[in-house]
């Protein structure tokens, strides 16, 4: 698998105003949308949406049927906290020296969590998520959520992250934000025990 490191910050975001009756999708963001971009959105508007609203099926309603940004935040901070904490346990069992931070890799073609080809113990952690898909799709979901959670912070101030939409008014405003072919690609984390384990690194794969 053939990987090349790219910087975390790097999407080119653009932005299309809502359609309506979508009312609560009401952000006071200024339009900077070509006519291509447009049509694009268009284009790919159910295949999109349908994808973020599963990335987002999972995250709990702080607001009855309502989704905050900040909702996204949490539970992806909580998924990664129980995520870390039983992956760290369990490499450690299988004989992985945690004290060396390593790189994970998502392959976006074939669903696979992979170490970065230098580490020592390569096999072992590849074999641990072969054989634990459910840690490997969570891993996905971190990833995909992270994309969410970045575009949002570009876009949005810290009022407008609490502000609560519905699900389909949610996948709505991050199709209209965000370069939606960055939800097709793979990414990768930074590993290590006794520091946070998300280091925002993202790759092409």
């Amino acid at each position: 698998m053939s990987t090349q490191p790219i910087e975390h910050k790097g999407y080119g975001y653009t932005y299309k105003k809502p359609r309506k009756p979508h009312e609560d999708v009401g952000f006071q963001l200024g339009p900077e949308q070509s006519k291509k971009r447009h049509e694009e959105v268009a284009d790919s508007g159910p295949t999109i949406r349908d994808r973020i609203r599963n990335v987002l099926a999972d995250v709990p309603r702080s607001d009855g049927t309502k989704l905050s940004f900040k909702d996204i935040v949490d539970h992806r901070d909580a998924l990664e906290k129980d995520w870390d904490a039983a992956v760290a346990g369990d490499l450690t069992t299988l004989g992985v020296d945690m004290s060396v931070k390593f790189r994970l890799m998502h392959d976006p073609t074939t669903g696979e969590v992979q170490a970065h080809v230098d580490h020592p113990d390569k096999m072992k952690i590849d074999q641990y998520f072969a054989s634990n898909p459910e840690m490997a799709d969570d891993f996905e979901s971190m990833i995909q959520l992270d994309k969410l959670i970045d575009v949002a912070r570009r876009r949005l101030s810290p009022q407008e992250m609490d502000q609560t939409l519905e699900p389909e008014a949610m996948a709505w405003w991050f199709q209209t934000n965000m370069d939606t072919t960055s939800l097709f690609t793979g990414g990768g984390v930074i590993f290590g025990q006794g520091s946070s384990a998300y280091k925002g690194l993202d790759i092409r794969v």
